[in-house]
């Protein structure tokens, strides 16, 4: 896999080939009912087609939908976690998708769920819109702690995961960063024995209580490549003194990046994924995060070994609402341009880590139990502002194109930019409460070091 080392060419076009690539767009982590999310596979996936995306993979949790012949019951009520299939949103879905197999059997209703095969056969269209298979492995260690890891494209369920539930239980000596370790190295295991066909593992959600890992898990496994930075916001309430401002997995990130720089190791590469269970299609009265957050690719095809090298080289950035015109890395120098939008102002941060700082958490929070489901209390680093400083802004003003740059300084362990709007994060518009999630709308591109 390359380094961020390794600079991305400045006319983002491969060379001697005189293929111009553009920006894609996508979602690599969301459910249906076949693990716990509230939509049927096809009205997921219609639901990315229709919203304009051009990738996206279906990711529940320890599965891959493969059997043809799995009915669901219908039932009057969601009840609770995982969710049943409802009768109102099994009405919906007979109406809109014709196609839809149902069947009256022992006096009550069952629905067929499509596999992502037919999914893939049914929405799939090279060149338009890439639909690719999933997993989101979800695996509990000690203290009821989750560590959860999502990979795709990989035909097929790691070993030992497919006869598991929704959550599998590992055991209790193993820490987060076993589990981290022992997850990547069985995807890996599974890409080889399949030919290593084109694919992507990462890190989820790191900000979610009870459901997360720390920096160290991160720094312990250089390994792992990717993480979510944006991701359906944070239960994390703003307990002193961990700061109430969205800034949270910026800093894990940073954290990380300073110890990996410093050891000589890949540094981490940041995806953002709206992690969808509520669609609009099935017009929930819930939070609906659909398409709050996404990855922009660029590349010079819409196929899964196209999407995964230009990541592999750091040619893609994160977002929650900010669409990028241009990123440019040439070995020392990172340029952002953003371009105008009516009625909005952007601010371009470029931030990096110098190499004396003091990189050591500072502080810790600790987070309190949480008392309906007995899960323990846990703490969490706070890290000190040395750590990922902003080392240049450049402001725009409303409705203007922003365009800055930024040369790594000797002491620099590396640059990413962050690229601020004046506008609410489309997270808190569309119902979500998360006190971790940035308050408005932000584009996060890769951090970069010298070449």
């Amino acid at each position: 896999m390359a380094t961020a080392a390794q600079a991305i060419l400045p006319s983002f076009a491969y060379a001697g080939d005189g293929k111009k690539k553009r920006w894609y767009k996508g979602n690599l982590h969301c459910h249906t009912y076949w693990s716990d999310g509230r939509a049927f596979p096809d009205q997921a996936i219609r639901s990315y087609r229709d919203a304009g995306y051009d990738f996206c993979a279906v990711t529940d949790h320890n599965r891959i939908d493969a059997n043809r012949d799995f009915w669901r019951w219908v039932k009057p009520d969601e009840g609770r976690w995982p969710p049943l299939v409802c009768r109102r949103n099994f009405e919906l879905y007979m109406k809109e998708f014709p196609w839809a197999q149902s069947r009256e059997r022992d006096g009550g209703t069952e629905v067929r769920l499509l596999t992502i095969d037919e999914l893939v056969e049914r929405y799939g269209k090279p060149g338009e819109f890439l639909v690719m298979k999933g997993m989101e492995i979800t695996r509990m260690g000690a203290e009821s702690r989750h560590m959860h890891m999502n990979y795709v494209n990989l035909d097929a369920p790691i070993p030992g995961i497919e006869d598991a539930k929704l959550i599998q239980a590992m055991p209790a000596d193993l820490s987060n960063s076993d589990i981290v370790r022992k997850t990547r190295a069985e995807v890996a295991a599974l890409a080889e024995s399949l030919g290593n066909p084109p694919h992507v593992c990462f890190l989820n959600h790191p900000h979610w209580r009870y459901y997360d890992a720390v920096a160290q898990d991160a720094i312990d496994n250089p390994e792992v490549r990717f993480f979510e930075v944006c991701n359906n916001g944070s239960d994390f309430p703003p307990v002193p003194p961990l700061p109430d401002d969205g800034l949270y997995n910026d800093r894990f990130w940073d954290a990380v990046n300073a110890a990996r720089a410093k050891a000589g190791q890949p540094l981490l590469y940041a995806v953002a994924n709206d992690d969808c269970h509520f669609y609009p299609c099935t017009k929930t009265e819930n939070a609906c995060t659909f398409g709050e957050a996404y990855t922009m690719v660029r590349a010079d095809e819409l196929t899964p070994k196209a999407l995964f090298s230009a990541m592999e080289r750091g040619d893609f950035y994160a977002s929650c609402g900010v669409e990028l015109e241009d990123v440019q890395f040439d070995g020392s120098t990172l340029r952002v341009a953003v371009p105008a939008k009516r009625g909005t102002s952007f601010k371009i941060r470029f931030i990096s880590t110098k190499r004396d700082a003091d990189t050591e958490a500072a502080m810790f929070a600790t987070l309190p139990r949480k008392k309906a489901d007995g899960r323990p209390a846990r703490t969490v680093p706070i890290y000190p502002p040395s750590v990922g400083a902003t080392v240049k802004c450049v402001s725009g003003g409303k409705g203007a194109r922003v365009e800055a740059e930024y040369s790594l300084a000797a002491d620099d362990l590396y640059v990413r930019a962050r690229v601020e709007s004046d506008e609410k994060a489309p997270y808190f518009i569309l119902g979500g409460a998360g006190s971790q999630h940035p308050k408005v709308s932000v584009a996060w591109t890769q951090p970069y070091k010298r070449a």
